[in-house]
């Protein structure tokens, strides 16, 4: 294989022609002139092909000057791909949320684009070596590109990947340099050009309508209204943060085309920060990630960045403070597939605007932003060409040991129990095939000597039954597999000390002193199975069973709104006509979906307050009666179709007569309902991330029907909804008018639900929403009782790393303690687990089976129990506590024992319902939707 000049000298050569610019000007330039992009041209590097029009003659101006449109980018790149179809192939992949289409290019040279189909199937046996002879890999790898992903603009308004993409096809598709026609025989560049189309066209639209090119940080220009907000996708999903789980149909496309061209190169183009970022990244490190070949090709790659930057004067940063640690990064996630996944963050641009004034004065510039961009990326492809056969080697070799130590480890396999919410089980299942991880089904009982229960950590021989899904993690996938499921993530033990160190530090720190701030970039903790709430264990044993491979259907019955890869029961049992009602239970995710789209078609649907029996059979407290009598002939076919399309179970009862029990179905302990009229709050001063997280839940996985508003509307009449959602946020703006009139309409009979930042709100003393009120060390502290368990903490046992070290405790901590300081406050939480004890007789917790659950909790709001309501689910005074992640000692545990988590409290002939969480987190916590559903479907009627 031809091997090019190193990385370093690579750079040397390419900017040659620019050395000279950086030379001592004779006379001062103007203040204006002095831009990082002022010597910077994109066509230094030809000759190029005639034939192939450069972006700016398709476009009708240069790329810097405007904020493309997607119509617009994509006729440039069409245009491209078209003119050099021997070295371009179009991919068409999809379409987004608002149907733009997605593609992508796969740019290689001639000889490489037509065996495309052979070096395919040379990469398929490369990611799955099983069973190979080390010879016959060996040859595969000698003959096999290496591939390279780019990803542009996951964040919609961090504009200038989306620019670049065109320069970057262009030069690939054009250029006869010798380097870069050499360099395209040794990859394959698959170059995605967009990832968030619909965010980036509600940006550039509205930027193009208002910009005038002031440098002014305070202009117009740079302050998008919130329904623009181009960060997000139409959801108002961060897709940058939804590899992991995939719930938005972008991300579900472009995973499933990484797990075809598998690529061992995916670097990430984002925006904006001060100046220029690349990797190697910060401390934490995805443990499995630590100890692989993965740094030294952090090295590598930033080394070579480094000198195509120093070669031009240009400024930047490594390490610093983006990780490498949660897995649902673009950068992370394919690292975790054997990758080297990095993100490259640059400064010009964006939503800083065309143009913007730096500190020093200097013009920093879109076209700025963009350049840097446009030299990452062919830095990257040139210094991965140079290196193709090590790329390859050390990709397969990942994986090859991904293999051996799924086989030799003690977290051997995972399995999960579909128990009594068999959809849910499925969702997960279908989320971890999404990921390309292998799942099996059982066809035969099968019994593990050593089973780990996520629940409550006990360590027994189980018996497992016919149908339970098994992930083995001796499979390719296996680290992502891992670090998906296991319960408890390790955290480098040298960061975590850190971090608490900082924090001793804050704590001996007078009230307005500035606070050293926490490493953590993300949540501390992530476990799938934990936050879609399933029956999973971990085995210590992989013993043969068997077992069916699954694999998730390109098309089939939706269920509650999701692809399943195996079939759920639903409907009337058996078909029959009821005579006298139809009945299911709440344990199903679905069952509060099927008695929404009842009560919305119209249908009378009643709950059970007690346990009933109905038709001999004994139902929980909280199943549904629909009676037959009070609803018209079309109930027999309707809740038939609605049942299965919502994967639940119900039985036709014949007799309302009850043979042992004290209530039966015409007994008053079964409760009419009423129809939810839902209002979701969104606008300025609500979280974009929060508002989306509910509405594609609701609208995708719940059918649910709700009508957006805003802040303001709260304190207007709202009398024609009887359910109002606020998600996190501050309703500050309401001020005291708006909030005694959201108060009157609660005690008219509304039932509030408020979530994270809101719950605040509510809980304020002048607010008065509810009687429970937040922590405030000043007034209330809460000092630790002398016979206070200790920490909970998970012990790490993430490998020996190069981290930094810190200092030894007495070198940290300060000579005196300020007399202003708060031992008490709280310190903020970067998203841990903790289990919270349920009141399972109120009927927000309908459905729920088992007195405690683990829930994500991250910040520093601490709600104190409700003096007037119900604390139906409260952090557990004694016993376990944390689950998994960071927790500051001698705090986190301390403050949040007896704390609330759920509060419904009566007002007037109304409710409150306060999480003080976002109960559905990114939507990959699935585990509290029952509450949140229970609230809506339940709420107006009890």
């Amino acid at each position: 294989m031809l091997r090019l000049l190193a990385p370093i000298v690579l750079a040397a050569v390419w900017t040659a022609s620019n050395t000279a610019s950086l030379t001592a000007q004779s006379t001062r330039a103007e203040r204006d002139s002095i831009r990082d992009d002022r010597n910077f041209s994109f066509y230094d590097r030809g000759p190029y092909r005639p034939q192939v029009p450069r972006p700016e003659v398709t476009l009708g101006y240069p790329i810097g000057e405007w904020n493309t449109q997607f119509h617009m980018q994509e006729k440039v790149l069409l245009s491209i791909a078209a003119a050099a179809t021997d070295r371009v192939k179009v991919e068409e992949i999809g379409t987004t949320s608002e149907k733009r289409t997605m593609r992508l290019y796969i740019v290689s040279s001639p000889e490489n684009i037509t065996r495309l189909d052979a070096i395919r199937a040379d990469l398929d046996r490369l990611a799955d070596p099983r069973g190979a002879a080390k010879s016959e890999l060996d040859a595969i790898a000698a003959r096999t590109p290496a591939v390279v992903w780019i990803n542009e603009s996951v964040h919609g308004d961090e504009s200038p990947g989306f620019e670049t993409a065109m320069q970057t096809l262009y030069h690939l598709a054009a250029s006869e340099d010798p380097t870069t026609v050499a360099a395209l025989r040794n990859v394959i560049v698959v170059l995605n050009p967009s990832t968030n189309p619909d965010g980036h066209e509600r940006f550039a639209v509205w930027y193009n309508s208002v910009g005038v090119q002031s440098p002014d940080p305070r202009s117009l220009e740079k302050s998008q209204p919130w329904s623009i907000s181009g960060r997000f996708n139409h959801y108002r999903f961060d897709m940058n943060r939804d590899v992991m789980t995939s719930t938005q149909r972008e991300v579900r496309v472009l995973v499933a085309a990484m797990l075809r061209w598998h690529p061992m190169v995916a670097i990430d183009q984002h925006g904006q920060v001060q100046t220029y970022f690349f990797p190697p990244t910060a401390w934490p490190m995805n443990p499995s990630l630590v100890g692989t070949s993965f740094q030294k090709w952090m090295e590598i790659y930033g080394r070579a960045n480094a000198a195509s930057f120093d070669s031009r004067g240009w400024m930047y940063y490594a390490r610093d403070s983006f990780d490498l640690y949660g897995p649902f990064y673009w950068d992370s996630w394919p690292s975790l597939t054997g990758a080297i996944g990095m993100t490259y963050e640059t400064d010009g641009g964006g939503h800083r605007g065309i143009l913007i004034r730096r500190d020093d004065g200097t013009l920093l510039s879109f076209r700025d932003g963009i350049a840097k961009h446009y030299v990452t990326a062919i830095t990257t492809i040139l210094a991965t060409a140079e290196r193709s056969a090590e790329r390859v080697r050390d990709y397969v070799a990942f994986r090859q040991d991904a293999i051996d130590a799924g086989r030799t480890g003690a977290f051997r396999r995972v399995v999960i129990v579909p128990g009594t919410d068999p959809a849910r089980a499925a969702e997960l299942v279908a989320t971890l095939l999404r990921s390309g991880i292998e799942v099996q089904r059982t066809s035969a009982a099968f019994t593990s000597s050593r089973a780990h229960a996520y629940a409550d950590d006990a360590v027994a021989t189980r018996r497992f039954d016919t149908g339970a899904y098994i992930i083995d993690l001796a499979q390719p996938h296996g680290r992502l597999a891992k670090t998906l499921l296991e319960p408890v993530p390790a955290l480098d033990s040298a960061f975590a000390r850190a971090q608490t160190d900082k924090f001793r530090r804050n704590q001996q720190r007078g009230a307005n002193v500035d606070r050293e701030g926490y490493e953590f970039y993300d949540v501390s903790a992530w476990s799938l199975p934990v936050a879609f709430g399933t029956e999973t264990y971990w085995t210590e044993d992989a013993t043969p069973v068997n077992a069916s491979a699954l694999t998730l259907p390109a098309s089939g019955a939706i269920v509650a709104g999701e692809l399943l890869p195996v079939p759920i029961s639903g409907g009337v049992v058996g078909n029959a006509r009821a005579q006298s009602a139809y009945v299911f239970s709440p344990e199903r995710s679905g069952a509060t979906r099927l008695a929404y789209h009842l009560l919305t078609e119209g249908y009378r649907v009643a709950v059970g307050v007690e346990p009933v029996e109905a038709g001999g059979r004994a139902l929980p407290r909280g199943s549904y009666v629909v009676r037959v009598a009070r609803n018209d002939s079309t109930l027999h076919r309707r809740i038939d179709v609605l049942a299965r399309e919502s994967g639940v179970d119900v039985f036709a009862v014949n007799s309302a007569f009850t043979e042992t029990a004290q209530f039966g179905i015409g007994s008053g302990a079964v409760a009419d309902l009423q129809e939810p009229k839902v209002a979701l709050v969104g606008g300025d001063g609500i979280s974009q991330t929060s508002y989306g997280s509910i509405w594609w839940t609701l609208e995708t996985r719940y059918g649910v029907r709700f009508t957006p508003i805003s802040v303001s509307a709260l304190g207007g009449d709202v009398s024609r909804f009887n359910v109002i959602i606020v998600p996190s946020g501050s309703l500050s703006a309401l001020g005291k008018a708006g909030a005694d009139a959201l108060r009157g309409w609660v005690r008219s009979g509304g039932t509030l639900i408020t979530m994270g930042g809101a719950t605040a709100w509510a809980a304020d003393a002048d607010v008065n929403l509810t009687s429970a009120r937040m922590y405030r060390p000043d007034s209330t502290a809460k000092k630790p009782a002398s016979d206070a368990p200790k920490s909970d903490a998970p012990k790490s046992d993430a490998p020996k790393s190069d981290a930094p070290k810190s200092a030894a405790p007495g070198d940290t901590l300060f000579a005196v303690t300020s007399p202003s300081a708060s031992p008490d406050a709280v310190a903020s939480l970067p998203g841990s687990h903790f289990d919270v004890v349920l009141d399972r007789t109120h009927w927000l917790t309908y459905g729920y089976t088992k007195p405690r659950m683990t829930v994500l909790f991250e910040g520093s709001r601490v709600l104190q129990l409700s003096k007037e309501g119900t604390n139906v689910a409260v952090f557990p005074s004694e016993g376990k506590l944390l689950r998994a992640g960071f927790s500051f000692p001698d705090n986190t545990e301390r403050l949040l024992r007896n704390a609330a988590l759920v509060v419904e409290e009566p007002v007037g002939s109304g409710h409150v319902v306060l999480f003080n969480n976002e109960p559905m987190f990114r939507a990959w916590w699935r585990a509290l939707d029952k509450l949140v559903m229970n609230a809506i479907v339940l709420g107006p009627g009890m």
